[in-house]
């Protein structure tokens, strides 16, 4: 199966594509909140496979711990950022 692409976005600043979800996230996910925004991300893929995921991530220190996040295993089983997405 194909991974969703992803999109890292300011908060409130969302545009997201039809088909598409926007995931605003209770915690940092990159500083408290990995393992929430994992399962958030799992449980999200199980209930529907959408065509796309925005993920709101304040500040670019946060979009960089975030993208790591995103290339590591469990979340880049399913998921690729949209800027590396083939």
């Amino acid at each position: 199966m194909r991974p969703v692409a992803v999109r890292l976005a300011a908060p409130g600043a969302a545009d997201a594509p039809p088909g598409w979800i926007v995931l605003r996230p209770s915690a940092c996910p990159c500083c408290i909140g990995r393992v929430q925004l994992q399962v958030e991300l799992a449980r999200l893929l199980r209930a529907k496979r959408p065509a796309g995921i925005v993920l709101e991530v304040a500040g670019d220190d946060h979009r960089a711990g975030v993208a790591s996040a995103m290339r590591e295993k469990p979340l880049s089983d399913d998921l690729v950022l949209e800027s590396e997405a083939p």
